[in-house]
């Protein structure tokens, strides 16, 4: 039987619906708009955002001032350095970071400067002892660290007094002419009762604080906590009022100089960075917080940059006020002594201390505030000129004479 030929037949598609899928694409993008809104709702209320959302915005909104001349960038780190009295880990922390730290140096030569907030109620002379010879070192300075609850001013004034005084027998909040000045960081955030009474109780801490020697705080930021500041990326002044969170209400720094003022409240950065990571729902909040989850990255150093804290009257001088806890654990040791630490250090070196654009200093929390007064004053140049500015050396620093000194008010 010969072959039956092959017969060709059009090709027939099925008639495009486009008004359909296009309608049900966007009904998928609308659905996934909904439900990433619901997500971000959710987290501004149970992670408490919105503390700090408004003011976010307006700083974000805030065009950056124009610079002349190389950006000074000033590094500081706030460790709430809490070991819970055991002498081995502050020993293995040291030999660690001071190796580490030896390899490192700014642009006046200087390692890596750290700030140790030894919290008081820890008081544990050996320790202490072991803090005295870094400091001495080179390589910071300790200051002053509080956790307490359910006080009054009555009640927490002579616990702040005794602890200063045990503080003063190894001269870190006694300075070379004689003055009690200490930085101060609240335990559990709670300054100025903005906690609840469970983490303070005191209303007029600020004025305390004053009375007995602070010039500043470096609490903050406090993220998912009420204490959180409403402004952001900012270093300003703050009056008491008798209220909890009187720090709430900026003031510009003038006012300290004027005496209208009882602190300075120097903030670290707080900014948002696109991630592609979804559970981060693609916006990751840095803190400066240095912490085994949020290890320290050139990219996190990038962002701190970005967040371009600095007095008004020197935008060129920009501060990065890093944080963590870094004796509470093994993780925590090594998220600040460790490779990570480590390479995060090499990048700034390398990125930010060229010399034309970029001048790297690090400094401590006192060489911080003594920086940020001279700005006030109007001093302009290199920042490490006024590392000594208005809170001379302690005791028990390494260095023991004074750069230019501000005038006395």
């Amino acid at each position: 039987m010969a072959p039956i030929p092959a017969r060709s037949y059009p090709l027939v598609l099925p008639p495009l619906r486009l008004g359909l899928s296009w309608q049900r694409f966007g009904s998928l993008l609308a659905i996934l708009a909904f439900m990433y809104a619901a997500a971000t709702v959710v987290r501004v209320v149970a992670r408490k955002h919105y503390v700090f959302l408004p003011g976010y915005l307006t700083w974000s909104l805030t065009p950056a001032p124009m610079v002349r001349g190389p950006v000074h960038v000033i590094v500081l780190f706030a460790d709430h350095f809490e070991p819970n009295r055991q002498l081995p880990t502050v020993q293995e922390w040291l030999d660690r970071y001071e190796s580490m730290a030896s390899r490192h140096h700014d642009a006046d030569g200087r390692p890596p400067q750290h700030t140790w907030f030894y919290p008081a109620e820890q008081y544990e002379p050996a320790i202490l002892e072991r803090l005295r010879d870094a400091s001495r070192g080179g390589f910071g300075e300790v200051e002053f660290h509080f956790h307490h609850d359910y006080d009054t001013a009555e009640t927490l004034r002579p616990k702040l007094q005794q602890a200063l005084a045990q503080y003063a027998d190894f001269g870190f909040n006694r300075t070379i002419d004689g003055q009690t000045r200490f930085a101060f960081v609240h335990g559990n955030f709670g300054l100025d009762n903005s906690n609840g009474p469970f983490f303070c109780g005191v209303p007029a801490e600020l004025t305390l604080l004053r009375e007995l020697g602070a010039f500043a705080d470096f609490s903050f930021p406090s993220l998912y906590q009420d204490s959180q500041p409403a402004v952001v990326n900012q270093i300003y002044a703050a009056r008491d009022n008798d209220r909890p969170k009187s720090y709430d209400t900026p003031l510009p720094l003038s006012t300290l100089r004027q005496g209208d003022a009882d602190l300075m409240i120097f903030e670290g950065p707080l900014i948002f960075n696109p991630t592609l990571n979804p559970r981060r729902l693609f916006l990751e909040l840095d803190d400066g917080d240095i912490h085994p989850a949020m290890q320290a990255s050139p990219r996190r150093a990038d962002a701190w940059v970005r967040a371009n804290i600095h007095v008004p009257q020197r935008p060129e001088w920009v501060f990065i006020k890093l944080f963590g806890h870094g004796a509470e654990s093994p993780a925590d040791i090594e998220s600040v002594t460790g490779s990570e630490f480590d390479e995060m250090l090499g990048y700034l070196e390398q990125h930010y201390n060229d010399g034309r654009q970029y001048v790297l200093h690090y400094v401590t929390a006192r060489e911080a505030y003594n920086i940020a007064v001279a700005a006030v004053d109007g001093h302009s140049g290199n920042p490490a000129n006024y590392l000594d500015y208005a809170v001379p050396p302690y005791l028990s620093s390494s260095r023991r004479t004074s750069t230019p000194v501000a005038p006395r008010n």
